[in-house]
């Protein structure tokens, strides 16, 4: 038995399963394989196979048959005038902007402490690469100012943006596609005893260790649709100040570097369209 809410009573879209729940939802995609919603007042995207469904009933009064009637679509009779005609399933509006690339504020750790100056110049140095590139392949950047905005008004502090899910900062910036970029840099003194050569270039150096982590995040997804490891050692002379050579954006060519391996591995549907 189905119990029909009282019309008027929500704007949710009612979904019917072949097993005889009733789902009041919002429904944020149809595709062949997969039914996307959010119950009110969550976040979480849920999802169930089309198979399991009867119809679903949307909120501006569309009904969308599923099993023996897939894909048949039914208009309720105070929207006929409107719609006289139409029997084609209107799509369901993303909740992100399509074709949008959102750069999380980099992770940046110099001697295992975050650095917020190195961090800014190095987002924004990752934004100006990716920005470069994706205008010839379809892709769109969100701006840094508009980035942190949102981030700001969905309530997001340095701890809790390195603590959230891929789908949680989608929800927040409203981009289909979420990339994370992470360095660390550090100091390494060495004094291998078993090797003179290497203790006495050790005895005049210094290691810098760099370590930079890039994943790509597509919608509906947890698992990472690109991801790549650079790592690189580079001794510094005892003579020469470290300290600005840590500060001196050395990391720069290993990011080029990244960036351009993200573009050819063809991780963007619609880059070859363009």
């Amino acid at each position: 038995m189905y119990l029909f809410p009282q019309q008027g009573a929500s704007k949710n879209d009612i979904v019917f399963t072949t097993s005889g729940e009733l789902l009041q939802v919002k429904v944020t995609k149809v595709t062949d394989g997969t039914i996307s919603f959010v119950y009110p007042g969550e976040t979480v995207v849920n999802e169930i196979n089309p198979a399991k469904l009867e119809k679903i009933v949307f909120a501006s009064g569309r009904t969308q048959n599923f099993g023996g009637n897939a894909g048949e679509v039914i208009i309720a009779k105070e929207n006929q005038d409107d719609t006289s005609g139409f029997m084609e399933e209107t799509p369901v509006v993303p909740t992100y902007e399509e074709n949008k690339v959102s750069i999380v504020p980099l992770d940046f750790k110099r001697n295992g402490k975050y650095d917020k100056a190195l961090a800014n110049k190095a987002t924004e140095y990752v934004i100006g690469l990716m920005s470069g590139k994706a205008n010839t392949q379809g892709v769109q950047v969100l701006e840094m100012g508009k980035a942190i905005e949102r981030l700001v008004d969905s309530g997001f502090s340095y701890g809790k943006l390195r603590q959230s899910s891929p789908e949680q900062l989608r929800d927040a910036l409203g981009t289909e596609y979420i990339l994370f970029v992470s360095i660390k840099e550090g100091e390494k003194n060495g004094n291998p005893e078993s090797d003179l050569i290497a203790q006495e270039v050790s005895n005049n150096s210094t290691q810098l260790e760099r370590t930079i982590n890039i994943r790509l995040y597509g919608a509906d997804s947890e698992v990472e649709s690109f991801e790549m490891d650079f790592s690189e050692n580079v001794f510094l002379n005892a003579s020469t100040d470290n300290s600005s050579l840590l500060t001196s954006g050395k990391w720069k060519s290993s990011l080029r570097y990244l960036t351009e391996q993200l573009f050819t591995s063809n991780v963007f549907p619609d880059s070859d369209a363009n």
